[in-house]
């Protein structure tokens, strides 16, 4: 069985913690976050703040199987029971349920050997709710290695990967890919095997005031991903922009002499109708400004995304499986563009996955 120890050398974009039961829970935010909402028509941002978004088991093992209970609580938005588990980076197993039923359930999964004696593991966590597991267990006799670490072999030297840090709002959290591996964040970092951390939010704003300069993770990249819902709320643009503003000025302060990079809002289904904050496009187009007038560098998300509803989930707004596969990869030609990737080693599938 797993111990807590072992839960935090292998849990990744988020803290693990035991319960009382022997259960293993997980959080992304800090209690200063958690803190900052205390109105009561506040409380549904409390609950997209407990989903796992983002944090994963991911470690080496020679087992020919992988065992654990789970129970998913806290469902935001959205009836869906998600968990992927992925094998040298190909998604081999966990449940998509959609209306979610099995919330309890029990995982026993087989890892293909396939003449290999260690493969890579990743189990990805539900981004819109949260998961507790019990009763982690490897087939007896099996052994684990970690990340940094690697095999004792060499098929899978150890590394330690850069760590990317990624801000937003629904569609950095995950919103509405089937499979928690396939939101855009996730898809990155598994691309270019970085070490992630989603702190997106669903249904929110630039608001400079959420940010922890305490939150336990020390970025080598950072992404900021809001304005789609600033169109929606602002009562001008000349508002938005100023919140913008404050915003990136703190990003700035809190990561001084990281990359830091700006995607504006993707194409929506509904931009024909102007809000108070004005025309799409032209609001779009003045956040970027904002940003690379700080020297912020920016992705136009208004050309990352296909401007077809069939790659929206719900036809308006949140990609589907197939709008953030090609978010990812126009933001990831764009990383790589500014030289952000050389540790990437380009067909070798234990980092490029």
């Amino acid at each position: 069985m797993f111990g807590l120890e072992d839960m935090k050398k292998i849990v990744y974009g988020g803290l693990v913690r035991e319960k009382e039961t022997g259960a293993f829970s997980f959080s992304r935010m800090t209690e200063k976050q958690y803190g900052y909402f205390t109105r009561e028509e506040d409380a549904r941002f409390l609950v997209r703040m407990g989903c796992t978004a983002g944090i994963c088991m991911d470690f080496y093992t020679d087992s020919g199987s992988l065992e654990f209970d789970y129970e998913i609580s806290g469902m935001a938005d959205r009836d869906i029971v998600q968990l992927d588990i992925c094998q040298n980076g190909v998604r081999t197993g966990g449940p998509a349920q959609k209306p979610g039923k099995d919330t309890v359930g029990s995982i026993r999964h087989r890892i293909d050997r396939d003449g290999h004696r260690w493969n890579r593991i990743t189990v990805w966590f539900p981004y819109m709710s949260s998961i507790a597991l019990k009763n982690i267990s490897l087939a007896p006799g099996a052994s684990l290695c970690t990340l940094e670490e690697g095999t004792p072999d060499g098929d899978f030297p150890g590394r330690i990967r850069k760590k990317l840090l990624c801000y937003g709002d629904s569609i950095t959290q995950g919103y509405d890919a089937l499979h928690p591996s396939q939101g855009y964040a996730v898809r990155l970092a598994r691309y270019f095997d970085w070490e992630l951390w989603n702190a997106g939010l669903s249904g929110y704003i630039f608001d400079a005031g959420l940010l922890d300069e305490k939150l336990p993770f020390q970025p080598d990249i950072v992404t900021v991903a809001f304005g789609t819902n600033d169109w929606n709320w602002a009562e001008s643009k000349e508002e938005a922009v100023r919140n913008a503003e404050r915003y990136f000025n703190k990003i700035m302060e809190l990561y001084p002499g990281r990359p830091i990079f700006y995607f504006s809002p993707l194409w929506r289904g509904d931009t024909g109708v102007p809000t108070k904050a004005g025309e799409f496009r032209p609001f779009c187009l003045a956040l970027l400004n904002a940003a690379k007038e700080r020297g912020i560098e920016t992705i136009d998300g208004y050309l990352a995304a296909p401007h077809k509803e069939d790659a929206l989930a719900d036809g308006i707004l949140h990609p589907n499986d197939e709008g953030m596969a090609c978010y990812s990869e126009y933001a990831a030609k764009i990383f790589m563009k500014y030289g952000l990737t050389e540790d990437f080693w380009p067909g070798c599938f234990a980092c490029r996955y």
